[in-house]
């Protein structure tokens, strides 16, 4: 059993320039606090001519499939979007950082798929340009758990993926992907390492319960959060999340407060309305080099 690669390119450079220029103002909202600069490299690649994006052999850079998977006990297919990089190249995690670029995975063409769970590894913190940056370098493998609309009929997947590749600038890079996941095979090692990678309850390593702050600026607001946590490692980096709030979020400043690990982050509304925390909905991921923490859900404090 096989999956289907279509060329990277499977559009025109600039095609893909347009396209990547549509991005282009989340990115720079996303770079307000400081990113700026490389939000700038990134527009000045694309505007200072598509002569040097043909110049550079995508398949060299990168490389994709979808691997096959297995059936799971629970009736699901467990896949996994497969990318290969070259040396020095990275792509990004579903929170890029200050530069970076978050992937956008469709799947609505995709046949006889109810839902997809994401089961995202543990990316690394790096830096680009002078800034912070999470994702991944050289590999990347994204389980991704798929349930049928209809158990008795199997399912069909169209992939339409876009994702941002960077070394001293960043491409964009077009993927169309498909793959029929059937019922024979079994655990791929390689899905299963990365599911190892997921992250893990943070009351596993001592998280108490997290406290946190907001206070109105006249661009949005401002979210100071507090978690008392022992100190996993000397390098430590708390990301914050508000899914389905609409609101930007900025990547956060994180210290140590002696036992306490303290993130603050700016909040904006597009619509440029009042913001409002619902701190149930917080969800809060802390990163070292050996750990991927998660939290939801954060009290007044």
């Amino acid at each position: 059993m096989s999956s289907r690669a279509l060329p990277l390119l499977s559009s025109s450079p600039f095609r893909l320039a347009r396209r990547w220029r549509g991005l282009l103002p989340s990115v720079m909202a996303r770079a307000m606090s400081g990113a700026l600069a490389a939000s700038v490299l990134l527009a000045g690649v694309l505007a200072s001519g598509t002569a040097r994006a043909q110049a550079i052999n995508l398949g060299q850079i990168v490389q994709a499939e979808l691997r096959p998977g297995w059936r799971t006990e629970q009736g699901t297919h467990m896949a996994a979007l497969h990318l290969r990089l070259a040396e020095g190249w990275k792509t990004y995690w579903r929170v890029p950082g200050e530069a970076g670029i978050p992937p956008r995975l469709d799947w609505s063409r995709s046949q006889n798929v109810g839902s997809v769970i994401t089961h995202w590894p543990r990316p690394i913190v790096f830096d680009q340009n002078g800034f912070r940056s999470i994702g991944y370098d050289r590999e990347l493998v994204l389980p991704l758990e798929f349930s049928p609309a209809n158990p008795a009929r199997p399912m069909a997947l169209q992939a339409q993926i876009l994702i941002g590749v960077c070394r001293e600038t960043c491409i964009p890079v077009d993927l169309s992907l498909s793959l029929a996941l059937r019922d024979a095979g079994g655990p791929d090692a390689l899905i299963v390492a990365a599911l190892e990678r997921r992250a893990r309850a943070a009351s596993s390593a001592g998280l108490g319960q997290p406290t946190c702050q907001i206070t109105p600026n006249e661009r949005g607001a401002e979210l100071l959060v507090r978690a008392p946590l022992p100190r996993l490692a000397r390098e430590e980096h708390m990301v914050l999340e508000l899914p389905g709030s609409g609101y930007w979020v900025s990547d956060s400043e994180t210290r140590r407060e002696g036992e306490v690990l303290v993130a603050r982050a700016q909040l904006r509304d597009p619509a440029r309305g009042p913001i409002s925390l619902e701190r149930s909905a917080l969800n809060l991921t802390i990163l070292t080099p050996d750990h991927m923490l998660t939290h939801r859900g954060c009290t007044g404090g």
